[in-house]
C-alpha cells in the first residue's frame, strides 16, 4: 500500500497537505485579518504611544526625560517576548494565543485609561503594552501571512504591506481625533473595548489553523 500511494503521491502528513490547499486558492482573508492584527498592535507601538504622549505627560506630571527612560526599557525588554510568542504559537496553535495575547492587550490598554499610580507601576503598563502588543501579536500577525501563504508570499506581503499603511492611516486619524476631542483616557479606553470586543471575536471565529484548514480543503 505505501508503495502504491508513493507512486501517485499521496500525502503522507498534514504538512504535505499544505501546500497544494493553499496554493489552489490564496487564502486572502487571512491575509486581511493579519493585516488588522498588526493594526491592533497600536498601543504598543512607538507611533500609538505617540499620540497621547503630551496629554499622558501632563495628566501625569511626569518629564520627558523620565518617560523616554521609561519607553526606552520597556521597549527593550518588551521585544525578549518575541521568543516565547513563538514557540507558544507552535505548542498551543495560532488562534489561541493571538486571542489570549489581544485580550491580555485590551485589558492591559483598558487599565491605563484609569492609571493615577506612580511611576514604577507606569513602567510596568508600559512594558505589558510593549511585550503584548509590539513583541507577542506583532509576532501572531506576521506568523499568519507565513504560515497560510505558502506560494506568491512576495504578493501576499505586498497586499499586507498595503493594507497595513491604510489601517494605520486611518486608525492615527480616528485616534488622534479621539484623543482631541475626548482626551487620551477615553481614546484608551475606547482601542480597549475595540481590543477585547471586536479584534478578539474576529480571530476567534475568523483565524483558522493552517494545517486544520489545509486538510479540510483537500478533504471536502
Amino acid at each position: 500500500m505505501q508503495l502504491i500511494l508513493d507512486r501517485i503521491g499521496a500525502p503522507n502528513s498534514p504538512a504535505d497537505v499544505v501546500a497544494p490547499a493553499t496554493s489552489s486558492r490564496m487564502p486572502w482573508t487571512q491575509v486581511m485579518l493579519a493585516a488588522l492584527l498588526m493594526l491592533a498592535t497600536l498601543p504598543g507601538r512607538t507611533q500609538g504611544l505617540g499620540l497621547v504622549t503630551e496629554p499622558l505627560l501632563a495628566d501625569l506630571h511626569l518629564d520627558r526625560l523620565t518617560y523616554a527612560n521609561l519607553n526606552l526599557w520597556a521597549t527593550l525588554i518588551g521585544a525578549l517576548a518575541c521568543f516565547p510568542a513563538g514557540w507558544a504559537i507552535d505548542r498551543f496553535g495560532l488562534r489561541w494565543v493571538t486571542a489570549t495575547v489581544t485580550v491580555l492587550l485590551g485589558l492591559t490598554v483598558w487599565r491605563i485609561s484609569s492609571f493615577a499610580g506612580t511611576v514604577p507601576f507606569l513602567f510596568a503598563w508600559l512594558l505589558a503594552t510593549r511585550t503584548l502588543g509590539q513583541s507577542a501579536l506583532s509576532v501572531c500577525s506576521v506568523t499568519t501571512v507565513g504560515k497560510w501563504v505558502i506560494h506568491r508570499v512576495g504578493l501576499a506581503m505586498g497586499i499586507y504591506s498595503v493594507l497595513l499603511s491604510v489601517f494605520f492611516a486611518a486608525a492615527f486619524i480616528a485616534v488622534g481625533n479621539s484623543v482631541r476631542v475626548n482626551g487620551w483616557r477615553t481614546a484608551w479606553w475606547q482601542l480597549a473595548f475595540t481590543l477585547l470586543f471586536v479584534i478578539t471575536p474576529l480571530i476567534l471565529f475568523g483565524l483558522r489553523e493552517p494545517v486544520k484548514a489545509a486538510i479540510a480543503q483537500t478533504t471536502a
